[in-house]
């Protein structure tokens, strides 16, 4: 396990291009499930042909359960509106059925969105507005956050109290402890949801969510500004130069988003890698 400083703050939802403590911008897309939902149903075929590659029109029809469907559509298209929207502000407009969102492959990334587009010229254009995604969805809400410069991961829970059973299945005693002292702008019962989200919210933007279980990340100190977080992380992954949380509220849910900077040889900002379709 690798030690991680994570300094954290309360905020309001980034809007566009907030500049992170960790390093880079983002962006967030906040989409309700319900308008995706009405949308798909009043034209299937014409919102398939707007918003969909075709290599992700497999993957949909695999989805057997409406209610994944309409789940794992509005994540696509949060995505897309969000990255469409970054181009064309850099007079550089694209279709979102040119860009396809799919789940890694199997490894150090594994179930980390891949963003890749048509071909591999649209691929270097977008890699230099986009170095990363982190997709999150509840029952009633699509979250995309994109990144310029290092990774992201975002989280979003609606407000809620664990119970004592599951507390004890995915805290330590002493998170619980921690939780209680960190994130007293939540009532008592919503501190848990809280370290949840954050903890979510930094293991997407590694790549890795809880890969390894409850354990893959542990909350060992806090204050009111910062955390130290035990985590487990792949072999040879970079655990990344600074790395920040901002969390707040929505409406009746609880979000995190995650950045992690690079620690590039050179100095500079790391270039996003972004593949062009098979």
């Amino acid at each position: 396990m690798r030690a991680i400083q994570v300094s954290w703050t309360e905020t309001a939802l980034p809007g566009s291009g907030t500049p992170l403590p960790g390093g880079g911008a983002v962006t967030i897309e906040w989409l309700p499930i319900a308008q995706v939902r009405g949308d798909y149903a009043a034209a299937p075929a014409a919102y398939r042909a707007h918003y969909l590659a075709p290599a992700e029109l497999p993957v949909l029809s695999r989805i057997a359960v409406p209610k994944r469907r309409v789940e794992w559509l509005a994540g696509r298209v949060a995505a897309k509106r969000l990255v469409c929207l970054a181009l064309e502000r850099a007079g550089l407009p694209v279709t979102p059925s040119e860009l396809a969102v799919l789940g890694n492959k199997p490894g150090g990334r594994a179930g980390k969105p891949e963003l890749s587009s048509r071909t591999p010229e649209l691929a270097g254009t977008v890699g230099r507005h986009v170095t990363d995604i982190s997709l999150a969805h509840t029952l009633r809400f699509a979250v995309c956050a994109l990144a310029h410069g290092g990774r992201v991961g975002v989280d979003v829970e609606p407000l809620r109290s664990f119970s004592p059973a599951l507390r004890r299945t995915v805290f330590t005693d002493r998170e619980v402890a921690l939780a209680e002292t960190a994130f007293q702008a939540f009532d008592t019962g919503h501190r848990g949801t809280a370290l949840w989200v954050v903890k979510e919210a930094l293991l997407k933007a590694y790549g890795i969510g809880f890969a390894y279980g409850w354990g893959t990340a542990r909350l060992r100190a806090a204050d009111s500004a910062a955390g130290v977080f035990d985590i487990t992380l792949p072999a040879g992954a970079d655990p990344g130069h600074r790395v920040s949380v901002r969390y707040g509220r929505v409406t009746d849910h609880i979000f995190a988003i995650a950045s992690v900077a690079p620690r590039p040889p050179d100095g500079h900002q790391q270039k996003g890698q972004l593949r062009a379709w098979d």
